[in-house]
């Protein structure tokens, strides 16, 4: 399970935007949402920006995502650290 959490914009360039989450950064495309500047919240999912965000709104989401997350505890963790073929670990 991979959860999404929105994202700031540090840099627009010709082929997308880099984005900033929880000190992490990473490269999201913009072909869905091109009007997007540094500063703006948004939504990534699979590698695109798929909606622009009010800061309020991020800041609603990512705190409801959170207590959700920290809720559900670790039954609800993914279990990539087991090979499903073999049942050992990667």
């Amino acid at each position: 399970m991979c959860i999404e959490l929105p994202s700031q914009v540090l840099e627009v360039d010709a082929t997308g935007v880099t984005v900033i989450r929880d000190g992490r950064r990473r490269r999201a495309s913009t072909l869905l949402v091109p009007d997007v500047a540094p500063g703006d919240w948004v939504y990534v999912a699979a590698g695109t920006v798929i909606q622009r965000l009010d800061p309020d709104e991020a800041a609603h989401i990512t705190a409801t995502l959170r207590d959700a997350i920290s809720r559900a505890g670790p039954a609800t963790a993914p279990m990539a650290a087991t090979s499903p073929a073999t049942g050992g670990t990667r």
